[in-house]
C-alpha cells in the first residue's frame, strides 16, 4: 500500500508558505497606504502580520522584495475588479481611482524608475505587468474592431502601448504638479489614439453584453 503522508506533507507545506507569504504582502501593503513606502520597517510589517522579523525576512530578504509584494498585491486587486473587454472605457476611471491611493501610485513610480536595472527585483514584474497590460488592451481593440466600433486598420498592439504610455506619462506630471484631472486628459488621448469616442465605447460594450 502506497503511503499519502509524502504526498500531503509538501502541499501542506507549500500551502503554508503561500499563505503566509500572503500575509506579510497584506501587512506591507497596509502600511504603505497609511505611512508610504519610505517609512515601511521589516519590524513593524512582522508586528503587523503577527509573525517575527526572521520569519519576514526568511520570506522577502530585503526592503525591496517586501515592497514589491506589496506592489503586486495591489495590482492584484486592481486586476480583479476589472472584467476582461473593459480596458478601454475604464481606463480614465480606473487612472483617477489610483491616485486616490497615492502611496501606492509613489511606491509604483519609485519602483518603476529602480526596475531599469535589470538586476532589480521589479525588472521582470514590470516586464510582465506591461505585457499583461497590453494583453487585456490589445482583447478589447479587437473586440471593438469586430463590432465595426474602432477602424481595422488600427494596430492594436501600438494603440495599447501608445494609451499605457500616455497614462505612465500623465500620472508621472500629476504627482509632479496635481493641477489637471488625469481622468479628462487620459479619456481625451485615448479618443485620439482609437479615434472614437469612449461613450461610443460603452454603448458597443452594454449592446454585446
Amino acid at each position: 500500500m502506497t503511503s499519502t503522508v509524502g504526498v500531503r506533507g509538501p502541499r501542506g507545506s507549500y500551502a503554508k508558505t503561500k499563505q503566509r507569504r500572503r500575509q506579510i504582502a497584506e501587512a506591507a501593503l497596509d502600511l504603505v497606504l497609511e505611512k508610504g513606502h519610505r517609512a515601511l520597517i521589516t519590524a513593524e510589517v512582522a508586528d503587523r502580520a503577527g509573525l517575527s522579523e526572521p520569519g519576514v525576512l526568511y520570506h522577502f530578504p530585503t526592503k525591496d522584495d517586501l515592497l514589491l509584494a506589496a506592489l503586486r498585491l495591489s495590482d492584484e486587486f486592481e486586476w480583479s475588479t476589472m472584467p476582461l473587454g473593459e480596458s478601454i472605457q475604464r481606463a480614465p476611471e480606473r487612472a483617477a481611482e489610483s491616485l486616490r491611493r497615492i502611496n501606492v501610485v509613489r511606491l509604483h513610480t519609485a519602483m518603476f524608475g529602480e526596475s531599469s536595472d535589470p538586476t532589480h527585483p521589479a525588472h521582470e514584474y514590470f516586464k510582465e505587468r506591461w505585457r499583461t497590460g497590453d494583453e487585456r488592451m490589445v482583447e478589447s481593440i479587437r473586440t471593438l474592431q469586430a463590432t465595426g466600433t474602432i477602424d481595422a486598420a488600427i494596430d492594436p498592439y501600438r494603440a495599447s502601448r501608445w494609451i499605457h504610455t500616455a497614462w505612465e506619462g500623465l500620472q508621472l506630471q500629476w504627482l509632479a504638479e496635481q493641477d489637471f484631472d488625469i481622468a479628462v486628459e487620459l479619456r481625451a488621448l485615448i479618443e485620439r489614439i482609437l479615434d472614437v469616442s469612449l461613450d461610443e465605447v460603452e454603448r458597443a460594450t452594454v449592446s454585446s453584453d
